[in-house]
């Protein structure tokens, strides 16, 4: 009798498809069934520590000569004692404050500011330095751009009459004024001498005239020898110029 091999149960194999939404859930990829790469978090980011100084705010604007004082206030934003080792100004500016050598974390002072027309220009700073890592900080300022100063001596000359030598005369005055000329600075007068067998009575200019204010000058004769006699009263400043001058005339007997 012939021997007839058993028959095995077919083995039937079956494709399980999912939908491309539960792919993407489960993190199975759709062509090669391998799982992806979840994206790596980037690292938890560490507070700065140490002291941190903030002003608020960090632009002052002046409108014109008279406007008034502006404040800003510095924190200590950080995590350490802020220490303050200066505070300077710059410019047309001056500025007042309570802030102490040292600020605790979260404490504020204020630095008030106020436009001052000294000079030709317009703009400055507040400087800060301290134990910050980005000292120094800079408030800046912004103010009216200020001129080159005029000044104008009046009368020209003058003119004494007939004096007996070694006396003295009376006083004849010059007026010196910083005329208004847009925006020009104060007139910086750095001295006034008057030469020849001439002298100063009275000056009631002081270092600074402001634009459109006027000062007198007073000038007696002492002549020192018969005939005429002349000399110069001199202003020196910072108008363009650098000097103006009276032509002083006299005569002696």
């Amino acid at each position: 009798m012939a021997h007839v091999a058993p028959k095995l149960p077919r083995i039937v194999r079956f494709a399980l498809v999912l939908p491309a939404f539960i792919l993407a859930a489960t993190g199975i990829a759709c062509g090669g069934g391998s799982q992806s790469t979840a994206p790596t978090p980037p690292p938890a980011t560490t507070p700065a520590s140490g002291p941190k100084a903030t002003l608020s705010p960090v632009v002052l604007t002046f409108a014109t000569q008279t406007s008034d004082p502006q404040t800003v206030t510095l924190t200590n934003s950080g995590t350490e004692v802020l220490v303050i080792t200066g505070l300077a100004v710059s410019g047309n500016f001056s500025e007042t404050d309570n802030c102490v050598r040292s600020l605790d974390v979260g404490a504020s002072c204020t630095i008030t500011v106020a436009f001052v027309p000294l000079g030709v220009g317009g703009t400055g700073a507040v400087t800060i330095t301290d134990n910050a890592s980005d000292s120094p900080q800079t408030l800046t300022l912004s103010g009216p751009n200020l001129t080159t100063p005029s000044a104008i001596l009046s009368p020209a000359s003058l003119t004494f009459a007939s004096q007996a030598i070694g006396t003295t005369s009376g006083p004849q005055t010059v007026t010196l004024t910083n005329p208004v000329n847009g925006n020009s600075a104060p007139l910086t007068i750095t001295s006034t001498v008057a030469v020849g067998d001439f002298a100063i009575a009275q000056n009631t200019c002081g270092r600074l005239l402001a634009a459109g204010a006027s000062c007198a000058i007073s000038v007696t004769f002492t002549p020192t020898e018969s005939g005429p006699r002349t000399g110069q009263l001199a202003v020196f400043d910072n108008a363009a110029s650098l000097q103006q001058g009276v032509i002083l005339n006299g005569t002696g007997r």
